[in-house]
């Protein structure tokens, strides 16, 4: 009863935090000639917010494709580990045993994630190759269209009409039996509903906003978040596309992105995927930027939720809004937690 909220912070925070999409293999490939980037530039935040488990995601970016796409992801993997092993702190995890011994240990688990099945190429072998580095969850496609289908494009309309090629249906089968977790962020409309007819485990959708409050075909609709209500998924809110207006990207409207989701499937089907980027947005010259402008969209970082130290003030954002301990346990990390018991 005479709980602060700062120590109800403190309480809820202890269990760690989930981030189930976050750009970390390739920002240490880019750095691959230094070492010891995880401890001196990640750990500190990742401790100051009490993250316990991250999923990495390998993503080629364009000026790597299509020569160099395969040999750019596995030296992403190769430098996930190299950083990983350099580290006490840190341990790669591909079942949810090891997450769990890892979380009871005290060390941060990666789980290796690939946005963009780009380094396959069109091998279904090189998935089988994948998973034996570590790699548990596969989204088909990022904004773009590769040999397994389409992704959603950063506008109301336009994306692709059709589902998945022949390929990206072998992709998603084999991911099934291998037990890989299928993830449907940033896929076209026409591939989401593809994917969910051909798969009978829950879905996730590691990082993504609703389109109630930014309507591009990037975000999920209503009827796509019943979808994976329905299925006794997950869904992941990303802190950057929470409005295409700066002055409404805020962390109160980032909670509107949970509270909508909530409110639409249920509690047990909303986590998170805060997507931090502007680490790696800050590093790139203004051609870059502009270029990323032109392309997808000028990406708006909420002040009090720029990267992994601030995830506190997240949870007590979710205290202020009136959820309770057992909702913001769940969104924190017990609603990814049952996906991986399940998928793992």
């Amino acid at each position: 009863m005479n709980e602060s909220i700062e120590q109800r912070v403190e309480r809820l925070q202890a269990g760690g935090i989930i981030d189930m999409h976050f750009d970390l293999p390739m920002d240490l490939y880019e750095k691959r000639h230094r070492r010891d980037v995880l401890e001196t530039e990640f750990l500190p935040e990742f401790e100051a917010g009490n993250v316990s488990v991250v999923g990495v995601a390998i993503y080629i970016e364009d000026r790597y494709l299509p020569q160099n796409g395969l040999r750019v992801a596995l030296d992403q993997v190769a430098r996930v580990y190299a950083e990983t092993a350099a580290s006490e702190r840190f341990a790669i995890c591909k079942n949810y045993r090891e997450i769990k011994v890892a979380r009871e240990e005290g060390r941060i688990a990666f789980l290796i994630t690939m946005e963009g099945v780009e380094p396959l190429g069109t091998d279904l072998n090189q998935l089988r190759v994948f998973y034996e580095l570590g790699v548990r969850s596969i989204g088909l496609a990022h904004a773009r269209t590769n040999a397994a289908g389409h992704g959603g494009v950063f506008a109301p309309s336009g994306s692709p009409t059709e589902g998945l090629t022949a390929f990206g249906r072998e992709v998603v089968h084999e991911c099934e039996a291998l037990g890989v977790m299928i993830d449907l962020a940033h896929i076209n409309p026409a591939g989401f509903e593809e994917i969910l007819s051909i798969t009978t485990r829950p879905p996730i959708v590691s990082h993504t906003n609703v389109r109630r409050y930014y309507d591009i075909e990037r975000n999920i609709s209503d009827e796509q978040i019943k979808m994976i209500g329905e299925r006794h998924g997950v869904i992941g809110a990303n802190s950057i596309l929470v409005s295409p207006l700066e002055e409404e990207s805020t962390l109160d409207h980032y909670v509107d992105h949970i509270e909508h989701i909530a409110n639409l499937i249920g509690i047990d089907s909303v986590g998170i995927g805060f997507d931090f980027f502007e680490f790696i947005y800050r590093q790139w010259p203004e051609s870059r930027q502009k270029d990323l402008a032109e392309k997808l969209t000028t990406p708006h970082f909420i002040a009090d939720l720029r990267n992994h130290s601030h995830a506190r003030n997240l949870t007590g954002k979710l205290i202020e809004r009136g959820f309770s301990d057992d909702q913001i346990d769940k969104i924190l990390r017990g609603n990814w937690l049952r996906i991986f018991k399940e998928w793992l």
